[in-house]
């Protein structure tokens, strides 16, 4: 069975509600070599949904990172890599984990975290949609002193050197407050000129009108000018997990410099995963 059907098949039958599915064939690895080590976490990572998409977490980090690295040496390399939470999954093969322990990470774990098998795509997006796509992000982010109940899964995570700073106890389309992309301050509201463009790097389950990003993003994975490349490799498996799993090799080998959780999203005024009141 392919990985991509078994994706499907996991991403039903380990839906809330429905619990562990029961058919051992489906508890087999993702992957050729479950059990290597990829990687190290400075700390313990979790993955309730609070932590995956109301709060940084090193692994959407870390794949951002990925996305954002994928076309290095390009001609049209990313400016911005960017995670939707959602893609950030609990539920394992067999088993449901809320947190991944400091120290060596396996690549079946990481797989079972990275349980879809999207293709990423890096294209230019005007400034407008750059910051109505953060504002869609975190739309959903409960204000401080109220529960985190649904976050959604639209929350993004970000690459290095890009940082949103966000106040909940503004009206939603108006939360945003700073938004730096690598060297560019971008200036807040947005202008109107569409010749300014974002080179941004991510999964084609957003910008194909993924956890409700259609109608920012609209046609522009299929507009040539805005340069849609998708991301490639010699053996042909260039997908959102592959990435990750490479670029962590790379820069987190070992324990000597093992992934760390940065604050590339500042929240103000947002209640924040682990206090009162979460659920």
């Amino acid at each position: 069975m392919s990985r991509t059907l078994t994706a499907a098949i996991l991403a039903v039958a380990l839906a809330p509600g429905l619990g562990c599915i029961q058919f051992n064939d489906q508890c087999q690895p993702l992957v050729d070599d479950p059990n290597s080590v990829v990687g190290y976490l400075a700390q313990d990572v979790l993955l309730d949904k609070p932590f995956t998409r109301h709060d940084n977490n090193a692994l959407g980090q870390l794949a951002a990172d990925a996305f954002l690295h994928a076309e290095d040496g390009s001609k049209a390399p990313a400016e911005l890599g960017i995670v939707n939470g959602g893609s950030l999954r609990a539920e394992g093969l067999c088993v449901t984990r809320t947190s991944v322990p400091k120290g060596p990470l396996k690549n079946g774990l990481l797989h079972e975290i990275l349980l879809f098998e999207n293709a990423v795509i890096t294209v230019d997006l005007t400034e407008q949609q750059l910051v109505d796509m953060f504002e869609h992000s975190v739309e959903a982010l409960s204000p401080e002193g109220q529960p985190i109940v649904s976050p959604s899964g639209a929350f993004l995570h970000v690459s290095e050197g890009t940082t949103v700073r966000v106040d909940c106890s503004r009206p939603k389309g108006q939360r945003v407050v700073a938004l730096k992309v690598k060297d560019r301050t971008v200036p807040l509201p947005p202008r109107a000129d569409a010749s300014i463009r974002y080179r941004v790097a991510m999964a084609e389950f957003l910008l194909g009108g993924g956890d409700g990003y259609g109608a920012i993003f609209k046609d522009a994975g299929k507009d040539l000018s805005r340069n849609p490349v998708t991301a490639s490799a010699t053996d042909g498996k260039a997908t959102d997990a592959n990435l990750t799993e490479a670029y962590l090799r790379k820069n987190h080998a070992t324990d000597k410099q093992p992934l760390a959780e940065a604050e590339r999203i500042v929240f103000v005024d947002c209640a924040r995963p682990g206090g009162p009141g979460v659920q």
